[in-house]
């Protein structure tokens, strides 16, 4: 299954293609304890909260970026 922002960020976080994406676009945010908070959301739905605004601007990017990973 290919990684997409409709996969868990669990699942991007054990790709280490997936958590190259997610520093690319946010960076510092592999490392963040909080991350494990939010393991079982989805990446688009991480990005819906407002303190996500300023990578969410990057949706289709992160996106395209996700898909070409190989997991």
């Amino acid at each position: 299954m290919a990684l997409s922002l409709d996969s868990k960020i669990k699942e991007i976080m054990r790709s280490e293609e997936g958590r190259a994406v997610m520093e690319k676009y946010a960076p510092g945010s592999t490392k963040d304890p909080r991350m494990k908070l939010v393991g079982a959301l989805t990446y688009r739905k991480l990005l819906s909260y407002p303190e996500s605004a300023e990578v969410a601007k990057f949706a289709d990017q992160i996106d395209a970026d996700l898909k070409a990973c190989a997991k």
